[in-house]
């Protein structure tokens, strides 16, 4: 018994070693992924280029994401996860629920323009050319899509609204229109016909708001 706990006891640190090292990586490439798509895009975010900006040997890389779709995929499951933790935040740092709720727009604009956002914009817009990469984005997407429809129906009905599926509905339409002035505003920040876009989108919301019942601030 003792030559056995003697064989046995070394060896479980040192695979929780390896397994502490190979998770580290995995989010350093990760990391490295996500910040090459946003500063650089798509296309210019290949393997070799966040191999080197991770500071990762190839065959680590190789080890843990045999192809760019799977970096690829794995980047924008922590880029979307790290949108929807974004907003949570900022909603968590407001305590009344109508207030939450008629700050939603403002919250969800803050979210897209985060490095994160970024990053998500090139990989959806690559998707359209690469049905390989859309159909990894799907599941993603979906799983992304419950846990935020989830929050929209908790804080409205918290915050009294009438109709809950029509502020979720409200909500995806919030995201995908907001996602688009960003995508707007990336070439040329000073566009005043896009923030007067902006504007009508925030008043909008507010006009939901008094829809649903939501108490004014």
């Amino acid at each position: 018994m003792d030559t056995q706990t003697k064989t046995l006891e070394p060896a479980h640190p040192e695979r929780r070693r390896r397994t502490r090292r190979g998770e580290e990586t995995r989010r350093a490439l990760i990391t490295a992924a996500v910040d090459c798509l946003s500063r650089t895009g798509y296309a210019a975010t290949s393997v070799e280029t966040v191999m080197a900006a991770a500071g990762v040997s190839r065959g680590s890389v190789l080890n843990l994401f045999p192809t760019r779709l799977a970096l690829m995929s794995a980047a924008a499951d922590a880029a979307m996860r790290a949108m929807v933790a974004d907003t949570q935040a900022r909603y968590e740092s407001i305590s009344d629920a109508a207030v939450k709720y008629r700050a939603m727009c403002d919250l969800f604009w803050d979210t897209q323009n985060i490095p994160e956002s970024a990053a998500i914009t090139e990989i959806l817009l690559a998707a359209r050319w690469d049905a390989a990469l859309a159909a990894e984005l799907r599941p993603i997407a979906q799983r992304i899509e419950i846990e935020i429809d989830r929050d929209i129906a908790d804080i409205a009905a918290a915050a009294g609204a009438k109709d809950v599926t029509a502020c979720i509905v409200h909500a995806r339409i919030l995201i995908l229109s907001l996602r688009g002035i960003t995508i707007e505003l990336m070439y040329d920040p000073s566009r005043d016909i896009i923030h007067r876009a902006l504007d009508r989108i925030r008043a909008e919301h507010q006009a939901h708001c008094d829809a649903m019942g939501i108490p004014a601030c």
